[in-house]
């Protein structure tokens, strides 16, 4: 498979950090379950007339909408900084 030619947006690669290159699906397995407990903990204080806590629902989207572009642009990011493409167990046997 061949890394995409399209550029990735500076906000993005501003995002992004080493580690979060090396280990995508890790990183937004991580930020998903975050998303998610913020989403638990807001129905929660809600549900005990805590009115803040709908301000927890806010930062489980933002961490969500922050969570969303970067395995898109995994193969961009890759061949802008060189890097060779990864290899999968699917593509080591072909």
């Amino acid at each position: 498979m061949q890394a995409s030619t399209k550029t990735v947006p500076r906000c993005i690669r501003r995002r992004v950090s080493r580690f979060g290159r090396r280990h995508v699906k890790g990183v937004a397995a991580v930020r998903v379950l975050v998303a998610l407990r913020l989403i638990a903990l807001g129905c929660i204080s809600c549900a005990y007339g805590y009115r803040w806590g709908a301000l927890l629902f806010v930062a489980a989207g933002l961490v969500g909408w922050l969570t969303h572009p970067m395995p898109r642009w995994e193969k961009a990011l890759d061949a802008e900084i060189g890097a060779s493409p990864r290899l999968t167990k699917r593509d080591a046997t072909t």
